[in-house]
């Protein structure tokens, strides 16, 4: 459950508390919520490495370090300056829980990503990036999580 008393931050109890997020962040009740595992292990808590110029995200797995960069974001990591992201309540957390937010064309095709992240130390929820897609067909982005 979201708690939504804090000021200047919400957080959340459990990794499920992402979706419920991003309904809110997107202001989109029908968003396509997608959780982010590692296809190695089963994880789901991952570092992020973030450019937020270029809206470019790569995972590392906690667990057993596997990395994996997400979406259409292979097509401009060479030239991101990805940073390492730490929780910026608890100061302390590099570890996150990751779920994709997607906003949909009439015809099915993303219009929207989003990026949901739920801290797992303090729980707090965030979205560190979104953007807009303006191309099609976007079968391959949504199948690159």
């Amino acid at each position: 459950m979201i708690d939504m008393t804090k000021e200047d931050y919400w957080t959340g109890d459990t990794a499920e508390d992402i979706s419920e997020y991003l309904r809110l962040y997107s202001e989109n009740e029908n968003i396509d919520v997608k959780s982010v595992v590692c296809h190695s292990c089963g994880n789901d808590c991952f570092e992020l490495m973030v450019d937020q110029n270029e809206d470019a995200i790569q995972v590392r797995c906690t667990q057993c370090t596997t990395k994996k960069i997400l979406l259409d974001c292979e097509e401009v990591w060479e030239d991101a300056k990805p940073k390492l992201k730490k929780c910026p309540i608890c100061k302390k957390s590099k570890s996150y829980n990751v779920k994709v937010g997607f906003t949909r064309r009439e015809n099915g095709s993303v219009k929207w990503v989003y990026i949901g992240n739920r801290c797992t130390e303090c729980g707090t929820l965030g979205s560190y990036l979104d953007w807009k897609i303006d191309y099609e067909s976007t079968y391959e982005l949504e199948g690159n999580i």
